[in-house]
C-alpha cells in the first residue's frame, strides 16, 4: 500500500510546476484527444477600435512551449494547430513582437503604454473566452493566458476503469 501511495505523489508532483502563470481564464474539458486550431480572431484593440495584431503560445502544463504563431490566422491575427494528447495546456496570447519561450517566457514587446484590447480565443473556429489585456495604470497583464484541459480517449478511459477494477479484484 505504501508503495501505491508514493507513486501516486510521485506522479502528482510530476504533473505541477510552479512557474504556471498566476491569472488564466480555465476554460475547462475541451475535448478528447487529438487535433485542434486555436486562434484569435476576432481580438481587437479597445484603445484604438481596430483588429489586433496577436501573438499567440500553446504550452504544456511543464512550461514547454509546443508551438507559437504571429498572422498565421487572417489577417494579422495568430493561429496554432495542434495534435494534443491528454492533459493540461495553456494558451499565452499578447500585442505583436512578443516572443514565446519555454517556462512561460515571454519577451519582447507586448503593449505600448495606454494601449489595451480584448483577445479572443477561438477553439476550432468556435468563440471559447476572451480577456482584456494592455499596458495601463488598472492592472491589466500584458499578456493573458487560457488553460485549457483534454481528457483521454473513451477507449483509454475503458482501459483505466477495467484496470482499477482488476486491481479492487485482485487486493480481495
Amino acid at each position: 500500500m505504501k508503495n501505491v501511495l508514493a507513486i501516486a505523489a510521485l506522479a502528482a508532483a510530476a504533473g505541477t510546476v510552479a512557474a504556471q502563470p498566476s491569472t488564466f481564464l480555465d476554460l475547462g474539458v475541451i475535448g478528447g484527444e487529438g487535433n485542434y486550431t486555436f486562434d484569435t480572431n476576432g481580438s481587437f484593440m479597445t484603445s484604438g477600435q481596430f483588429d489586433m495584431d496577436t501573438e499567440l503560445g500553446l504550452y504544456d502544463n511543464a512550461g514547454t512551449l509546443l508551438a507559437n504563431d504571429d498572422d498565421g490566422g487572417d489577417g494579422l491575427w495568430s493561429l496554432v494547430n495542434a495534435d494534443l494528447t491528454a492533459g493540461m495546456y495553456w494558451l499565452g496570447s499578447s500585442e505583436f513582437n512578443c516572443d514565446f519561450a519555454d517556462g512561460w517566457a515571454i519577451t519582447g514587446t507586448q503593449f505600448e503604454s495606454g494601449e489595451f484590447g480584448d483577445i479572443v480565443l477561438n477553439i476550432n473556429s468556435a468563440f471559447a473566452g476572451s480577456q482584456v489585456a494592455g499596458n495601463l495604470d488598472t492592472g491589466n497583464e500584458p499578456v493573458v493566458w487560457f488553460k485549457v484541459t483534454v481528457v483521454p480517449a473513451p477507449a483509454s478511459m475503458a482501459l483505466l476503469g477495467l484496470g482499477g477494477f482488476a486491481a479492487i479484484r485482485r487486493r480481495r
